[in-house]
C-alpha cells in the first residue's frame, strides 16, 4: 500500500510524471475532482480498500501535504513524497502553453511559488525523491537531499 504525493509548482509536470510513474496509481487531482468533499471521498476510499494512489496537487506547505501523509500512514501506508521541480521561467513558459481553462493565471503561479517549502522527512515521508525533466525527455529522479536544521 502505497500513497504518493507530489509537490510543485503549476507547470511543473507532476501530472506528466504521475502518468508516466504510477500507472496504476489511483490519481486524487483536486483540479479533475473540483470539490475537496470529492477529493476527500476518493483518498478515503483509497485508504479503505489498501489502493495506491497518487495526489497530483501543487501541496505547497507542510500543511498542505499533511492532509495526505498524517491519514495515509494511519492506515498503514507507505508515504512517498516527490518534489517535482523546474525553474520559474519554465513553469510559466510551460503555464502560458496550455489552453483554455487549465491555464492557471500567472499571479496565482507566483504565490504558489512564494508559499512553497520543500518537503522534509519531519512530515511523516517514508522516502522522499527529487525529480526534474530530463534534457532528452523523461525524469532524472534522484533522492531529495535534506539538511537538518542547524538549531
Amino acid at each position: 500500500m502505497e500513497a504518493v504525493v507530489l509537490c510543485g509548482l503549476q507547470g511543473s509536470g507532476k501530472t506528466t510524471l504521475c502518468r508516466e510513474r504510477f500507472p496504476g496509481h489511483v490519481r486524487v487531482s483536486l483540479d479533475e475532482l473540483r470539490s475537496r468533499a470529492r477529493e476527500d471521498a476518493l483518498v478515503e476510499e483509497c485508504l479503505e480498500t489498501g489502493r495506491p494512489f497518487v495526489v497530483d496537487n501543487t501541496n505547497p506547505t507542510a500543511a498542505d501535504r499533511a492532509r495526505y501523509v498524517a491519514p495515509a500512514r494511519a492506515a498503514g501506508f507507505r508515504v512517498v513524497g516527490y518534489l517535482v521541480e523546474v525553474g520559474p521561467a519554465e513553469a510559466f513558459a510551460r503555464n502560458a502553453e496550455r489552453a483554455g481553462a487549465a491555464r492557471i493565471p500567472p499571479g496565482s503561479v507566483a504565490a504558489t511559488a512564494r508559499r512553497f517549502v520543500r518537503p522534509a522527512p519531519e512530515e511523516g515521508f517514508d522516502e522522499l525523491w527529487h525529480a526534474t525533466a530530463a534534457a532528452r525527455g523523461g525524469w532524472r529522479v534522484e533522492p531529495l537531499l535534506t539538511t537538518p536544521p542547524l538549531f
